[in-house]
């Protein structure tokens, strides 16, 4: 088995895996609870699904602190994009 997850937010990423289920449609997750207008399904991976109080559009590169244009999936699209539409 392996397991993909989207790196950019940490608080999106799993911490432990106890269950895995296969189900027909996505299920409601935590942050899409407590803020469904904040965290969408593609809100850290898409930079063209606005966040309603910053954009997502730009990222600061840690290593030059320069503001970088966001890629799409993080900049994986071409291995992750289908697994997303």
């Amino acid at each position: 088995m392996r397991l993909i997850v989207p790196w950019k937010y940490g608080y999106k990423g799993p911490k432990s895996i106890v269950k895995i289920e296969f189900v027909r449609e996505q299920p409601r997750s935590f942050w899409n609870d407590l803020a469904p207008n904040e965290y969408s399904f593609l809100s850290n991976v898409d930079p063209d699904v606005p966040h309603p109080r910053w954009s997502q559009a730009t990222e600061r590169d840690i290593g030059t602190g320069l503001r970088i244009p966001t890629l799409k999936y993080n900049g994986y699209g071409e291995f992750v994009q289908s697994l997303y539409t």
